[in-house]
């Protein structure tokens, strides 16, 4: 009998400690929303169809930074240089004649070439880019960055 009330007792508290854990998860997932919601505007009165809405605000966003960084990369290089933008937006130029490994070899060369510069705009930019990121994080090294393992 007093196993099966201790068993009890442990389960009321496991119990409550979840349910406890799960409140908390809502609140931190609410503010989350409030934090990115414009012009106190709510998708829905859920906050499950305002977590899917949160995720299509986010994904909004990476896209106009991503977008606005490639801006500023190009119209840092337009201004050291004389550029054909429209040749430039065709992406990669690799030599004629070379086989699949070799071209794919030149591209990862290329980009290895311009890693450390990439990332001084990164940091050069990122207020302006991701405001709030602080200047100087450590997300900008090269192995942070698209190419690398860490993104």
């Amino acid at each position: 009998m007093a196993d099966s009330q201790a068993r009890a007792e442990a389960l009321g508290v496991a119990y409550a400690s979840s349910q406890q854990e799960l409140e908390e998860l809502r609140e931190a997932a609410a503010a989350v929303c409030l934090e990115f919601e414009e012009d106190g505007a709510q998708s829905g009165s859920s906050l499950a169809s305002r977590l899917r809405s949160l995720g299509d605000r986010v994904v909004g966003r990476v896209k106009n930074a991503f977008l606005l960084g490639i801006r500023k990369a190009l119209g840092v290089v337009s201004t050291h240089y004389l550029v054909q933008l429209d040749a430039l937006a065709t992406g990669y130029v690799v030599a004629e004649g070379l086989d699949d490994d070799a071209a794919v070899a030149a591209v990862e060369q290329a980009d290895a070439n311009v890693a450390e510069t990439a990332a001084a705009l990164a940091t050069l930019f990122a207020d302006e880019i991701l405001p709030g990121s602080g200047e100087g994080d450590d997300d900008t090294s090269p192995e942070r960055t698209v190419d690398g393992d860490g993104a």
